[in-house]
């Protein structure tokens, strides 16, 4: 059966020492399957887009860059082209709302 565990990361619920822990392991999962959806793994032209965005979302775009070949840290319309995929219509704690470009 699966796990619906969840992890708040608000900091009355976790230690700031738990937070950076588990943030650690999580960048010795970037470029793998195990990834977390917390490490940061992207170009900084895209840091608007996914570092406001939730961790399901990080991890399906990494999962899509994965699948399509590309360097996690590259830029390119390919990259982007994933990124307003899959962030299509979701606002960002920025205010800002992803509309991908037909």
């Amino acid at each position: 059966m699966a796990s619906t565990a969840i992890i708040d990361f608000n900091s009355e619920v976790i230690t700031f020492e738990a937070s950076q822990a588990i943030r650690q392991l999580d960048k010795t999962f970037v470029g793998t399957e195990s990834y977390l959806g917390l490490a940061y793994f992207w170009a900084y032209e895209y840091r608007h887009y996914l570092r406001d965005c939730t961790m399901a979302k990080r991890r399906k775009v990494h999962k899509k860059f994965m699948q399509a070949g590309l360097e996690l840290d590259g830029e390119s319309e390919e990259h982007l082209d994933i990124i307003e995929t899959v962030l299509d219509g979701v606002t960002l704690a920025s205010g800002f709302t992803v509309k991908r470009e037909d």
